[in-house]
């Protein structure tokens, strides 16, 4: 079962939610699974106002995101994999702190890592159109081949990976990014106060699916300017 199936269930009718439905049957999820909230969290925009990406910019951002992490395990394959978005359209689509990445002469311990993060991000980007099927509670790291086998195979065109891409419901994008804004401030929470964390909650996971969320619902314009509040 994913973590949405509740939410599925209490509003059955599929009419549309006010934000603060959206709320109240996030923190009553909360509740059942022992996880800390605070009422006065803001509400997540409602669905007659909010802003989504296309099924086709999030195939695309996929795509860059998993190239970028090839390429920092893979640097002597750099140009090859810069030629190949060049060619298929999607260079452009590069972030500006993304080609810094792609095109540095060698990344650090820590770029490494941070990209490798990425690939939470990923997982949640496939759910928002439709490549996977159910999100589970965000407490154990995704796995590579996974994601991978969700993907066109290697340096191969990607176009029918783009265009047939369809995004989910509004409801479901906004009822995730509810829940993902929540947990993340529960983690937060956990974390600076140096307290175990609730129901084996992964603060790197939350942070990485939080980013995604915010990126597909415009929290801001452009990709390297998402943050992540609480």
């Amino acid at each position: 079962m994913g973590i949405l199936d509740i939410f599925k269930r209490q509003n059955s009718s599929n009419s549309p939610k006010t934000a603060e439905q959206r709320k109240k049957e996030t923190e009553k999820l909360l509740r059942s699974l022992d996880i800390p909230y605070i009422d006065h969290l803001p509400l997540v925009e409602e669905e007659n106002e909010v802003k989504i990406r296309t099924a086709q910019e999030i195939a695309e951002r996929i795509l860059i995101l998993v190239y970028l992490a090839y390429v920092s395990e893979v640097p002597d394959k750099k140009e090859i994999v810069i030629d190949f978005l060049k060619a298929n359209s999607l260079w452009d689509k590069v972030s500006p702190d993304e080609k810094d990445l792609f095109q540095k002469y060698k990344l650090t311990d820590q770029d490494a890592v941070n990209i490798s993060w990425r690939s939470e991000a990923v997982w949640l980007l496939l759910w928002t159109i439709n490549k996977v099927d159910k999100l589970k509670l965000p407490t154990e790291q995704v796995k590579i081949p996974e994601i991978v086998s969700r993907l066109p195979k290697f340096l191969t065109d990607p176009s029918e990976f783009i265009e047939t891409a369809i995004v989910r419901p509004i409801t479901e994008i906004l009822d995730l990014s509810d829940l993902t804004y929540r947990l993340h401030w529960a983690t937060r929470n956990a974390d600076l106060n140096k307290q175990t964390m609730p129901a084996n909650l992964n603060l790197s996971i939350i942070m990485e699916r939080h980013y995604a969320i915010n990126w597909v619902t415009y929290y801001a314009d452009e990709w390297d300017e998402i943050t992540t509040d609480t």
